[in-house]
């Protein structure tokens, strides 16, 4: 646990030192809401509600995850830092969930900065609050779904900009290619198939928790996806330095 802290400490240090972190979530929150207010014309539709702004989530996460994350490993390997980490005397699964952890607190930041558009809504109306609090929980699964894909993209390259166009990718792949695409393509020769194709997408698994429907089935959706791309970035890690 003392391991974990330190690279959680030294990550969350770099972040608020630079500007990575208050230009992350400045634009989320700024894009998130131009979606909400200006996007679906919110007041022209007097509906006191947030689904524009929970539906725009995968799409903003997905691309946003690994810019935060691109760094993490990235800029290790590339000024040979990693060598250094791998000789200290802590696992390198205590490493990967130190940086992990750090870019989930800037996600987490960026989330409660957002609390202002459902508190500016309650004093326009009277909203369901049970859709609202279930999107802001299935953003946080979301977020640590991609940020672990972001965080085992980032140890596959030296470059920041490839590490983060691998996360995109890989990001789009789970988004849509294995929902809407390909279940659509399979649907005709076996429903079953194209079924159980759709459960692997991201948007079938949130989009019910976005509705206010907390399910246990999406929630290890999220965290089997989180523990499977962190298992992978230690694995890559481990790789690397033998």
């Amino acid at each position: 646990m003392r391991a974990i802290l330190t690279v959680y400490r030294r990550e969350l240090k770099a972040y608020f030192d630079t500007p990575i972190a208050a230009i992350f979530i400045a634009i989320l929150v700024g894009l998130l809401s131009y979606f909400l207010f200006k996007g679906s014309l919110f007041f022209a539709n007097e509906r006191a509600e947030m689904r524009i702004f929970f539906q725009q989530m995968p799409l903003v996460l997905m691309v946003f995850a690994p810019v935060i994350t691109m760094r993490l490993w990235a800029d290790e390997l590339r000024v040979g830092t990693a060598e250094i980490l791998g000789s200290l005397p802590m696992r390198t699964r205590s490493v990967v969930l130190g940086k992990y952890l750090a870019a989930l607190t800037v996600l987490g930041a960026a989330l409660v900065c957002t609390l202002g558009v459902p508190i500016a809504i309650g004093q326009l109306g009277s909203p369901d609050w049970g859709p609202i609090i279930g999107g802001y929980l299935g953003s946080f699964l979301l977020g640590g779904f991609f940020i672990a894909l972001g965080c085992w993209a980032s140890s596959l390259s030296e470059n920041q900009v490839i590490s983060m166009l691998i996360g995109v990718f890989v990001g789009v792949v789970f988004t849509f290619i294995l929902g809407p695409t390909l279940a659509g393509i399979v649907s005709g020769e076996s429903a079953t198939l194209a079924r159980w194709i759709e459960g692997l997408s991201v948007l079938s698994h949130f989009g019910s928790i976005e509705r206010g429907v907390l399910a246990m089935s999406d929630v290890v959706y999220f965290a089997a996806g989180t523990i499977f791309f962190l298992a992978l970035n230690v694995f890559q890690v481990e790789w690397k330095r033998y």
